[in-house]
């Protein structure tokens, strides 16, 4: 498109839109931390409650997809943000924050619960039925369950499951008659809340599985690689307000061990020196401890 036919075309954009499209870029800008945010199955009355809830942490827009890709294409070339464009399908909104990533990620999945499985649903993950007894008694339930893949069976008066086996797979679609028999069973598989698909904090792009990190896990990561890294400055003597004070303390210690190796008469070793030779002393005499006449009565008895 020529920039005669652009300008053609912007003329007949309604204002509104123009509006909607330059609140998104200014969120853009004007926030840390900008997301899109997946909400499909997320019922009307439970979004507007995660919304209440998420007030002053994390502001929530929800705009027209087409509105949203216009947007971000619409950012300066060089701007991270520019790449949430492609993130931008189906029932989607934007959020906004001033913490970080993590925290963003944290919060958005603490409005998560678990409801029943429908026909069609997409499993989110791996779905088991554990072994074991349920409360049914024997009847028609047997074969319902055992034609949707549990391995069902009768044991005392009780239907049970008789081995554990995992249903569906993650990614996978769930079947009408499977959701019912996990209805029937109190499987709820299915997240229902606010799922981040990706956000951006400066040049950085994350994607859930850059957040999904453990925080304990994460956090001894961290320990471990400051414990690296202090080493690495203590052995190269490289001085930080972390490092001066070990680094003197190992220096001073050095010099001391020189001190008494060379050994260098200086009062604040000669008792280091003194208290070595007297090692060294005991050693020699009780190498020779077994010759007649080698040692004194007062060495006898230090090396006995």
């Amino acid at each position: 498109m020529n920039a005669e036919a652009e300008v053609h075309h912007s003329e007949h954009i309604p204002q509104w839109k123009k509006d909607e499209i330059k609140k998104i870029v200014d969120g853009v800008h004007s926030h840390k931390v900008v997301g899109i945010v997946d909400v499909r199955g997320v019922p009307a009355d439970s979004l507007q409650k995660m919304r209440r809830n998420l007030l002053g942490k994390v502001e929530m827009r929800m705009v027209r997809n087409t509105l949203s890709t216009i947007a971000f294409d619409s950012l300066p070339e060089g701007e991270k943000a520019k790449e949430l464009a492609k993130y931008v399908d189906g029932q989607m909104l934007i959020v906004y924050t001033n913490d970080n990533p993590f925290k963003l990620y944290k919060l958005l999945n603490a409005t998560k619960s678990k409801r029943a499985a429908k026909g069609g649903d997409i499993a989110p993950s791996d779905i088991v039925i554990p072994k074991g007894p349920t409360s049914f008694k024997p009847g028609p339930l047997v074969g319902e369950f055992q034609q949707v893949g549990i391995p069902a069976g009768i044991e005392g008066g009780k239907v049970v499951i008789k081995d554990t086996k995992t249903v569906v797979k993650q990614g996978e679609k769930i079947s009408a008659k499977l959701a019912e028999a996990l209805t029937r069973l109190e499987i709820m598989p299915i997240d229902v809340g606010l799922n981040l698909m990706a956000a951006v904090e400066g040049h950085m792009l994350y994607k859930p599985e850059d957040l999904g990190m453990d925080e304990d896990l994460l956090r001894d990561m961290f320990a471990q690689a400051a414990a690296h890294a202090f080493n690495l400055s203590i052995e190269a003597g490289i001085t930080t307000k972390d490092t001066i004070e070990p680094l003197i303390q190992k220096a001073v210690m050095e010099s001391k061990a020189l001190a008494v190796n060379a050994p260098i008469f200086e009062k604040d070793v000669m008792d280091l020196i003194m208290s070595k030779a007297e090692m060294e002393m005991l050693a020699v005499a009780k190498m020779v401890a077994g010759k007649e006449n080698a040692l004194d009565d007062e060495l006898k008895a230090k090396v006995q």
